[in-house]
């Protein structure tokens, strides 16, 4: 079964109109924690540099539904919904690690080990 795709909305992305995030990956976890590196000499308070984590990895999402959008445009959001689409653009395409044993199929034991 195919899992289907979330539509989004924000108003200052894609005009408005319903948008799908892309899926999460290693790469692009690497290239926003090299961009918060750049910050790191300039914001010293870890709670701001968070922050700017946060907002670099929102916009590394965002950016590739509608370029535009920028870090002025999150300062706008209501706070949950800035933690909402930070999950959002963070776990799309989660698919989790799932052993596939009998146990976890509906067998009412778990097979014993031969010794």
């Amino acid at each position: 079964m195919k899992k289907e795709k979330i539509k989004y909305t924000l108003p200052f992305v894609n005009k408005g109109k319903p948008f799908e995030l892309s899926n999460w990956t290693v790469s692009k976890h690497k290239n926003v924690l090299r961009e918060v590196k750049k910050w790191e000499d300039k914001i010293k308070d870890e709670k701001k540099l968070d922050e700017k984590y946060r907002h670099i990895l929102i916009l590394c999402g965002l950016n590739e539904v509608d370029p535009n959008v920028t870090e002025d445009d999150l300062d706008t959001m209501h706070p949950d919904d800035l933690i909402a689409i930070f999950a959002a653009v963070y776990y799309q395409g989660k698919k989790g690690i799932v052993d596939k044993s009998d146990f976890q199929k509906g067998q009412k034991t778990p097979k014993s080990s031969k010794k």
